[in-house]
């Protein structure tokens, strides 16, 4: 995972003007994200798996919707992706930029580099310097088209060559220079060693369209065209149509022009017409692997994996996969990895067993960009969050540090987590009891259950949809309703304490059992037994006759922090925990030291800063995260209107934000609308 440098706005509290002053990138404070396109697979949309010499895969993968995605290393060692994302590594290119992040094709070029064809030119990476090794070619500096690449080859003389929009390319190592075809390629190349020394390079046009093969002779530099007559070849069929001795597979016209056969032909340039499955000259391929010597593998149109043992097929059996399959692999052990587009994510084959495993966002990532609720493990750091595939496929997601797991309704294919409510694919809230370490869920409409880490009970009584539980000091459950109602779990059942409509509650620090609570025109303190209340009315300087208390926030001392919109203005207002006086401490147009007209206090962090959100009305363009220490603001602006962005607080709508402690620092976990997770890591010196 990259970590991007913060850019922070330090404003000096002050009454009257004040200046602002962007200082350089705080090397303290760092944001990560997480979302469909960068992690797990990052993405059921898959057009190319590469497996290296640990047999670990690298698979492309991309949300076509979102357009975020890239590469991934599948570790099987320690069930973990290693994700190369346009969300993380800027240099991929921006969502905005359509095609960026779909990889297409993968070859290590026998230096250790991976080339990466894309569908706006292409990417290098070293394998063992990692993602900071990036670096593009397009246009700007070579003769890459700012297209779909479809096809990368490597060749014995280290030479490697690229096939897509703007024709044939060969790239020389040795020198380090490119050389264009123009009129040449566009569609599958291969590469293929002669008997004689050098090698050919074909290429094919495109799918069934009807055009001529063309080889190139490494030896005279000549090119050699074979119309489609019967008897020429006339397509390749995959992305790798090479066996380690040097037979390519491709189809061959035979009878008129309408008719094809799948054959291969030797490098001293014999063809070989196979027995074929089924007995169908006009056979459908849909991926196809040579490998060894004389030995492939295909998946027919059919669905069916193939293996030729140099004279003959065996059918191995069904792929399970639900849409186009786009390529094949194969690691050292026998195992068959294939990869495709639509919803079919990647699926492995063990060479053993005979048995597949699928992999695809919802097994392996956090797949939700519009994520609700989280909540931190304080026992052992796992994060839980809401989350929601589509409209029928979602629960939650845990994270441990390294992995992610889903709990889903459906495609889960034997991994993640167990979500039994088969009726509520999507959960409302979710909390992580500090008591136990049992997770609270509330299944939308299904009301609340617990888990164990094995099994759920449901806990009787309570609304059938929440809005967010919280424990308090006693060890005791509360729960907001989604549409109104502070409740409290007892006697093996929730009862009500409070009635209203609620945004938040909040332990309270310093008195035993007692929780707060914002109500919109009302904050109380409650133990179910003992009620303080402060209405907005009640605060010296703001209206008597309207006005809402937005967010809520409460130090270590027990102090209350909320804002208040009103008649009278926009304020931040203190409450006292000791004499429960609450004033106005800013005032908008008044002595305001922070951006955008109106803050909402979301929490308190163990360095004294209190972080709010801030905003204005439309336009949407001055809002954001900040932090005041009595003393100074920190700034974290978001992209103005919402727009795609990186680097920094993805979006300014907060669904909720929660404090993870960590050693030397805190880290800030938020949901953010339509932006996944983002989590902004704080490392402090000192700890007040």
């Amino acid at each position: 995972m990259n970590y991007f440098s913060l850019k922070v706005l330090s404003i000096p509290l002050a009454i009257g003007l004040v200046a602002l002053a962007a200082s350089q990138g705080n090397p303290n404070e760092t944001w990560r994200y997480y979302r469909p396109g960068n992690t797990g697979i990052q993405g059921d949309h898959n057009e190319t798996i590469w497996i290296g010499a640990d047999n670990d895969p690298w698979i492309g993968g991309c949300n076509p919707t979102a357009e975020e995605g890239g590469i991934a290393k599948f570790i099987q060692s320690q069930n973990r992706w290693l994700n190369v994302s346009n969300v993380d590594y800027s240099i991929i290119g921006s969502a905005n930029d359509p095609g960026v992040s779909r990889a297409t094709d993968m070859v290590e070029d026998g230096r250790g580099n991976l080339w990466i064809g894309t569908y706006r030119g292409l990417l290098r990476m070293n394998l063992l310097l990692g993602p900071s090794s990036l670096k593009k070619f397009g246009p700007h500096n070579s003769p890459i088209a700012d297209g779909r690449i479809a096809d990368i080859s490597f060749a014995p003389d280290g030479s490697t060559w690229f096939s897509g929009e703007g024709g044939l390319v060969r790239y020389n190592k040795q020198t380090s220079t490119w050389q264009a075809f123009p009129n040449r390629g566009g569609d599958l190349i291969a590469v293929q060693p002669k008997a004689s020394g050098g090698y050919y390079l074909w290429t094919s046009p495109p799918g069934y369209i009807q055009g001529n093969v063309e080889r190139w002779d490494s030896t005279t530099n000549t090119w050699t065209i074979f119309p489609p007559t019967p008897g020429n070849p006339s397509h390749l069929v995959s992305k790798s149509s090479v066996d380690a001795s040097g037979n390519l597979w491709m189809r061959r016209w035979i009878g008129n022009q309408n008719e094809e056969t799948l054959e291969f032909v030797r490098p001293n340039g014999t063809w070989v017409s196979p027995t074929l499955p089924p007995a169908n000259g006009n056979i459908s391929v849909a991926a196809l692997l040579p490998f060894g010597n004389t030995q492939a593998l295909m998946v027919d149109g059919f669905g069916q994996l193939h293996q030729f043992n140099c004279a003959t097929w065996t059918n191995l059996g069904t792929v399970p996969h639900s849409g186009f399959i786009d390529d094949l692999d194969r690691d050292s052990k026998g195992n068959v990895w294939l990869c495709g587009t639509g919803t079919g994510g990647a699926a492995r084959r063990d060479a053993v067993t005979g048995q597949w495993q699928r992999y695809r966002v919802t097994n392996t990532s956090q797949f939700d960009f519009f994520n609700n609720e989280l909540s931190v493990d304080p026992r052992s750091n796992n994060v839980y969050a809401t989350a929601n595939a589509n409209s029928d496929t979602g629960g939650m997601v845990k994270f441990d540090g390294q992995r992610w797991t889903g709990f889903v309704t459906q495609y889960g294919y034997g991994l993640g987590g167990n979500w039994p409510f088969l009726g509520s694919p999507q959960s409302g809230a979710v909390y992580v009891r500090p008591s136990n370490g049992l997770v609270v869920v509330n299944p939308i409409n299904a009301f609340t259950h617990q888990f164990d880490g094995k099994s759920w009970t449901q806990l009787p009584g309570g609304p059938d949809q929440v809005l967010g539980y919280l424990e308090d000091s006693l060890g005791r459950l509360w729960s907001a309703g989604y549409y109104g109602g502070l409740r409290r779990y007892e006697n093996g059942s929730f009862v009500d304490v409070e009635s209203g409509f609620l945004s938040k509650i909040l332990k309270d620090p310093r008195r035993p059992g007692a929780v707060w609570a914002n109500f919109g025109t009302e904050i109380i303190r409650t133990d179910g037994i003992n009620r303080f209340s402060k209405s907005v009315a009640e605060v010296p300087g703001l209206a008597i006759d309207g006005g809402t208390f937005q967010g809520l926030a409460i130090g270590s001392g027990g102090t209350v922090w909320a804002g208040a919109t009103s008649a009278t203005g926009n304020t931040l207002v203190k409450i006292d925990p000791l004499t429960g006086a609450a004033k106005v401490r800013f005032k908008y147009g008044v002595n305001w030291p922070f951006p955008g007209t109106y803050v909402e206090p979301v929490a308190v962090t163990p360095d004294g800063r209190i972080w709010m959100k801030y905003g204005k009305e439309y336009p949407f363009d001055n809002m954001g995260l900040l932090w005041w220490d009595g003393t100074t603001v920190g700034v974290y602006p978001a992209p103005p209107n919402g727009e795609w962005r990186f680097g920094g607080l993805p979006h300014y709508i907060i669904n909720d934000l929660e404090v993870k402690v960590i050693p030397g620092g805190y880290e800030l976990w938020m949901t953010c609308f339509s932006r996944g997770i983002a989590v902004l890591k704080v490392t402090t010196t000192t700890t007040p």
